[in-house]
């Protein structure tokens, strides 16, 4: 049985997979050269946009810009199953900054590695992680 959180808010799909696809160049650069700022960026990025302050997140902004740009058309969809693979980003954001100040950097480079291989299943195939984790929570009774 297929089943996403539902909220009946609209997004703009190519936006949030343009925005993937920086998280993805940002977990890379990270892997390649580690560096705190990425992951304070990132924090903040997923933070801020998951309390939907998307107008002071940098990676959304230029997501906006790059759409622009490029004239991509609006796809638009249901919010709710972005919204919560984008809380599922948070927490590995969270717990990479978290790994990283205790100075654990092959873990760090591993949540950064997950991280990015779900923001690249996104970016350049559409396939949200964050539903089939949704799916297995509802499935185990925790949602």
């Amino acid at each position: 049985m297929k089943s996403c959180p539902i909220t009946y808010k609209i997004v703009d799909q190519n936006i949030i997979r343009i925005v993937a696809s920086e998280v993805s160049a940002l977990g890379i650069f990270f892997i390649i050269y580690p560096n705190f700022a990425i992951l304070a960026l990132l924090l903040y990025d997923f933070f801020v946009r998951m309390l939907g302050y998307e107008k002071v997140s940098p990676l959304y902004n230029l997501a906006r810009v790059i759409s622009k740009l490029f004239g991509v058309k609006k796809d638009k969809i249901d919010a709710g199953p972005k919204e919560f693979a984008l809380k599922i980003g948070f927490l590995f954001a969270l717990l990479s900054v978290a790994i990283f100040l205790l100075n654990q950097m092959f873990a760090t480079v591993a949540v950064i590695a997950m991280l990015t291989a779900c923001a690249l299943l996104e970016a350049l195939f559409n396939y949200c992680i964050g539903c089939k984790i949704y799916m297995l929570l509802k499935k185990l009774k925790l949602f």
